[in-house]
């Protein structure tokens, strides 16, 4: 009777303790585990390989390929948000096709693979009109000067296109447009460019196609959801190309706030003697207003921008190029620097406390809601995300990946 008992309260015991040991290492691989309805997604690559990693918080701790939430992808391609749906990555090998990939997360919030896309070109430019994707790809030749564009559904996957345009037809000053930025605003597709010689001067080398005699000229183009232009705006001396490149991709620079007001946001690319800038375009009849003009180059002591982040209430992030009276394309010249800007206010501070001696800056996340940026960097060691608030204008550490770099980080939500 005795060693019965014994038994029984052994074996309860057992399967007790069998019980919470299971329990704690189904946390802790996260497969049962709740899941929230949302994950950030960091995109980091290794000597041979790249990862998709997910995560419910940033804010500290680490993570690592190795882990559970691990996707590995195809090459090293440049990610872009479709808002929260979907993250694409788009491989760039200059104007032949590039691999288009897409994840998403499914019901239960982890993130799955969905179909690759086909496209005839490699993607320089992108931007959201609506809730489409608009990809495009200039040709940079002025025996063939056309841009073309694809149409991309992240919710449905639908692709139209290609879609292409002369580039010619969009200038009047003997050169050719080489298409920098895309922006939806209401029933219109603003489309930034600049204008290039793609050789007409009859050089041979890469850099020559860029030449241009009207760095110091910013230009929009106007068009309707199906891609037919209505009209061009431009404006003279203030600053110059719309946003920031690097080698051949750039982001938008065109950016709409709350009340309708759009501004636009010019690194001034390869114009040594011309500022970086914001322009303001007038909701009501989309030309540049004539009033506005926040000179960045003269409130930040001499810099200039390279891309710019929305945050909201008028606020925004600028990255920078860390030395004074640069700005071009190559990686050569670094992008070290970050302010916060109003541009209603017409306010600028530089974010304290950035790290020194960065060695990398990865494609940033925007958290309207929480006021703030969050930029992957490297310093040397591992990458770590890290946070500036624009309410303060200072970066703080977060959490930190284990992996050779970070190239970029957003968040997706179940649809």
């Amino acid at each position: 009777m005795i060693y019965r008992k014994t038994l029984n309260l052994s074996v309860i015991l057992s399967l007790f303790l069998f019980a919470s040991c299971s329990s704690d290492d189904d946390f802790e691989d996260g497969e049962n585990s709740p899941k929230a309805d949302e994950q950030y997604v960091i995109m980091t690559t290794d000597s041979e390989n790249s990862y998709l990693l997910t995560a419910e918080d940033i804010s500290e701790g680490s993570l690592s390929p190795s882990g559970n939430n691990s996707t590995q992808v195809i090459g090293t391609p440049s990610w872009y948000f479709a808002k929260d749906i979907a993250a694409y990555g788009f491989i760039y090998r200059q104007g032949d096709p590039g691999t288009t990939q897409s994840f998403a997360l499914d019901e239960n919030a982890n993130l799955e693979a969905r179909n690759e896309i086909n496209l005839t070109v490699s993607i320089q430019s992108k931007g959201m009109v609506d809730d489409e994707i608009y990809v495009e790809f200039s040709s940079r030749n002025y025996e063939e000067p056309i841009a073309t564009f694809y149409k991309i559904n992240p919710i449905t996957q639908a692709v139209e296109g290609p879609i292409v345009i002369d580039t010619d037809d969009m200038v009047e000053n003997g050169e050719y447009a080489y298409i920098t930025a895309i922006t939806g605003y209401n029933d219109k597709v603003l489309v930034g460019f600049r204008t290039i010689k793609a050789g007409s001067d009859g050089g041979e080398e890469t850099d020559d196609l860029f030449d241009s005699d009207f760095n110091d000229h910013t230009y929009i183009g106007v068009f309707n959801k199906d891609l037919e232009l209505e009209k061009v705006i431009e404006d003279q001396g203030r600053t110059g190309i719309v946003a920031g490149q690097l080698r051949a991709t750039a982001e938008t620079g065109i950016e709409p706030v709350e009340n309708g007001d759009i501004y636009v946001f010019s690194s001034a690319l390869d114009a040594e003697d011309v500022p970086s800038g914001i322009l303001k375009i007038n909701p009501d009849n989309l030309e540049f207003e004539e009033d506005y003009f926040f000179n960045i180059s003269e409130a930040s002591g001499g810099y200039k921008l390279y891309r710019s982040y929305y945050v909201g209430n008028h606020n925004f992030v600028l990255r920078m190029f860390t030395e004074p009276n640069v700005s071009t394309a190559t990686p050569d010249d670094t992008r070290n620097k970050f302010a916060v800007v109003n541009v209603e206010n017409q306010t600028f501070s530089w974010v304290e406390d950035v790290p020194q001696d960065i060695l990398s800056i990865g494609e940033p996340h925007v958290e309207k809601a929480e006021n703030k940026v969050t930029f992957p960097i490297e310093t040397g060691g591992y990458p770590t995300l890290y946070h500036i608030d624009v309410n303060t204008a200072k970066i703080t550490p977060g959490m930190e990946i284990k992996a050779e770099e970070v190239t970029a980080i957003g968040k997706l939500s179940v649809q």
